[in-house]
């Protein structure tokens, strides 16, 4: 992505161009936003989504939200089959969300990679938790992906249930209905998500097969 400026600068660091932006407001701050998280997300975002960008209807309302007041944004629960496009909308979320000219610091992680992080083998399971309980905005990509098990409960309330009390807003995609999360995850959780989230359901043909 190019972003080199006038002044001979990167367009998104350039002190130059951001006074500019500020000054004339409107759509050239927006752009200014736009290019900064862009940038972003080509750092932080895995290479098949580099480019996401959402176009629901529903998703970009609650980017809206998350523009006007993070703190009182709701959760996010995209669900639908298999290749319906639901992770595409959830990093397109966080790409919209972080074009709001707040700094934000997000995190994303697979729900299978979440679970194997802070299994007690692993490297340092409770800074994992940390990582992802205290971002401002995360994604958690597949929810209820791992094997049920008490552990997997347990864990994954610790999660969601920290980030319910601090009121910390989530991206969750699932392709398993509300019905079975609860049967897989347990009811607490559950609870939480509905009374949380913004529920966006995708329908349509697995995507992945029709493009082979």
């Amino acid at each position: 992505m190019n972003t080199s400026c006038p002044h001979g600068a990167d367009f998104t660091t350039c002190t130059l161009c951001a006074s500019d932006a500020k000054a004339e407001g409107g759509q050239a701050l927006r752009d200014w936003y736009d290019a900064r998280a862009a940038v972003e997300c080509a750092k932080k975002f895995p290479r098949r989504y580099r480019d996401a960008a959402a176009d629901h209807a529903d998703v970009l309302a609650w980017a809206t939200d998350f523009h006007k007041d993070p703190a009182a944004c709701q959760s996010l629960l995209i669900s639908g089959p298999v290749g319906t496009g639901k992770t595409f909308q959830a990093y397109g979320a966080i790409r919209a969300a972080l074009a709001c000219g707040r700094s934000v610091r997000w995190e994303a992680v697979p729900f299978a990679d979440f679970t194997a992080a802070l299994r007690p083998s692993g490297r340092d399971p409770e800074g994992s938790l940390g990582r992802y309980r205290d971002a401002a905005l995360l994604l958690v990509d597949d929810l209820g992906a791992a094997k049920a098990s008490e552990w997997v409960e347990e864990t994954t309330y610790r999660l969601i249930n920290a980030r319910y009390e601090a009121m910390q807003p989530t991206i969750f995609t699932t392709n398993i209905p509300l019905k079975q999360l609860r049967d897989g995850l347990g009811d607490r959780i559950a609870s939480r998500l509905v009374e949380t989230c913004k529920v966006i359901a995708l329908i349509g043909s697995d995507r992945r097969r029709a493009a082979a």
